[in-house]
């Protein structure tokens, strides 16, 4: 189905996603900026769909999910910041009490770097759609250099030392959708990081056996 097709059968997520995108919009962040949000959404469609998940409440956790990024005032971690306003925006759009906690848990969950394993199918619908945005095929790949260098103003080095963040045994998918669109350019990111770091090695051997202070970049 089309985005329209949701937004037909629920006005109170027609609601949500104009606010979402006006805040998104009117923060401009760099690479978690409403762009990244709609491919989210069209992912969350096929996945939720091919998954018969609710798919009301996954594209609703989607358009939230990385929410908790534009208040930096709550707290560092934007799982947990996205989970504490999930509230105010689901009660100011109209979803029902009992779909907060189910939105919240999908935030809280989403991605390797939760602060929850994701237990229910909707839960595991965001958690793949979070993976094949960011981690994923040469795009992903292009996408984490985007992050580190333009956000948070890192070098390639800084980047290779970063530990992974991947919280407990989490899968790399929950969902057979999600392994199928996913499984093929997942292996092809690892082994471009993998030939990456034997690279800057090799590199840094080779200029500090001629200029020893070099520390790499």
């Amino acid at each position: 189905m089309k985005l329209d097709y949701y937004f037909s059968q629920f006005g109170e997520l027609k609601a949500l996603y104009k606010l979402v995108k006006q805040d998104f919009l009117k923060k401009g962040l760099v690479h978690h900026n409403w762009h990244h949000i709609l491919r989210d959404l069209a992912r969350a469609v096929i996945i939720g769909e091919a998954e018969k998940a609710n798919v009301k409440i996954v594209l609703a956790s989607v358009l939230l999910h990385d929410i908790g990024r534009l208040y930096p005032d709550l707290g560092s971690d934007h799982h947990e910041a996205g989970a504490l306003k999930t509230p105010e925006y689901l009660k100011k759009t109209g979803f029902k009490s009992e779909e907060v906690s189910e939105v919240a848990h999908c935030i809280r969950a989403h991605g390797p770097r939760g602060t929850e394993e994701p237990k229910t199918l909707e839960a595991k619908v965001v958690y793949d759609v979070d993976v094949l945005s960011c981690s994923v095929g040469y795009i992903g790949v292009a996408r984490v250099f985007d992050y580190f260098m333009r956000e948070e103003k890192m070098g390639v080095k800084d980047m290779m030392e970063i530990p992974s963040g991947k919280k407990g045994q989490r899968r790399d998918f929950y969902t057979k959708t999600g392994k199928t669109m996913g499984e093929q350019g997942l292996k092809k990111a690892r082994r471009f990081w993998e030939e990456l770091r034997r690279e800057l090695q090799k590199e840094e051997r080779t200029v500090k056996d001629i200029i020893p202070e070099y520390k790499g970049d």
